[in-house]
């Protein structure tokens, strides 16, 4: 269905060129109230999204561009939680080491390294997780220490293919730490992992990654090149975050089966959202203060919704009432029906909302 005043599909070429196209769902916010010489700026030297001509895919910026979503390998020493002793390696590494597997857990007073390769294997266990801060929801916004939390010195890490897991705050204000490759069997990125690494400009993101922490890579070089660049970041069908310059009317696109806790978190300038059949959820304070946001498109009437009235809000930045007063629009019986009466918001079928001249058009 269309809205009274008309949604369209906005995709981004990267190659500089805003196409309109209803078949191409890569990027896909409407851009408004920029010159064609401002998007040329900002658009200039983005290589081109594609796939290759066997259908595997090109990288650019570190990211999977292809709509093919990948399941994620389970752990498969997730039950292997025995543990055996610690150990240091001559690097000054530390480590834990369990039945079947081992785990980096931090580094000695005096390790000084720039360069470092973990190991693949430790005392003849495979290394799969690098270590982070134990977080909960009562500290999940404090600064908490990891693996190598504050690690000055290092500049460039190597980490073993056999790796499954970055623990959170892993490498937090690694200030020096310029580029790291994550091995393809890593489908676990803890909250604020790579956060204020501010000399990291190369990073590689799994294809089949599966979960990615809160702000795991917020205030690094390469993350702010993909927020400035692109309107809607996407990591294996996982709407991590918005770009700078989202804007409009937005419609995610089909193959998206998460949004993910704050991906819209105080987005001021948009203004409706279309929410495809593909998406099974909407993780916490997803579209919270969100000031212009009027209309939520839902299509998937079994989706799953952070139980919280602060999920969506049009509270401004810096307001002290949390408050949504825009419209859900979604199929009689829904789960979105439901969550709109439970917060008393303001809710209409596809049908009521055709018919319906919007507040905001």
């Amino acid at each position: 269905m269309t809205l009274k005043r008309g949604i369209t599909v906005a995709v981004l070429s990267l190659t500089g060129v805003l196409a309109v196209t209803a078949a191409a769902l890569t990027t896909v916010c409407i851009l408004r109230g920029r010159s064609e010489a401002e998007d040329e700026q900002i658009w200039t030297e983005i290589a081109p999204a594609a796939e290759a001509e066997f259908g595997e895919p090109l990288r650019d910026d570190g990211t999977y561009l292809s709509e093919t979503i990948h399941e994620p390998e389970p752990d498969p020493y997730a039950d292997d939680t025995e543990f055996l002793s610690k150990g240091i390696t001559p690097e000054g590494v530390e480590y834990y080491l369990y039945n079947k597997h081992a785990e980096i857990t931090g580094h000695t007073a005096d390790f000084q390294a720039e360069t470092l390769e973990i190991p693949a294997e430790l005392e003849g266990k495979p290394v799969t997780r690098i270590a982070g801060a134990e977080t909960t929801e009562e500290n999940r916004f404090e600064l908490s220490g990891g693996a190598f939390c504050n690690c000055y010195t290092l500049r460039s890490i190597t980490l073993p293919e056999c790796l499954t897991e970055i623990g959170a705050y892993a490498f937090y204000d690694c200030k020096n730490l310029r580029d790291i490759t994550i091995p393809e069997r890593v489908t676990v990125i803890g909250q604020r992992a790579f956060a204020m690494c501010s000399s990291l400009k190369t990073l590689t993101v799994p294809i089949a990654i599966g979960e990615i922490g809160q702000d795991a890579f917020s205030l690094t070089p390469w993350y702010d090149g993909l927020l400035f660049n692109r309107d809607l970041i996407i990591f294996n069908g996982i709407l991590y975050d918005v770009g700078r310059h989202c804007r409009g009317d937005v419609v995610i696109p089909e193959y998206v089966t998460r949004i993910s806790d704050f991906a819209f978190f105080c987005t001021p300038g948009v203004d409706s959202v279309v929410i495809p059949e593909s998406c099974q959820s909407i993780g916490e304070m997803a579209f919270s203060t969100c000031h212009e946001l009027r209309d939520v498109v839902i299509r998937n009437p079994e989706i799953e919704i952070a139980q919280s009235e602060k999920t969506f809000s049009n509270k401004p930045e810096g307001g002290n009432l949390d408050y949504f007063w825009g419209t859900f629009i979604a199929e009689k019986g829904s789960t979105a029906e439901q969550y709109a009466k439970k917060y008393k918001f303001e809710f209409m079928t596809p049908e009521e909302a055709a018919d319906t001249p919007r507040a905001h058009s």
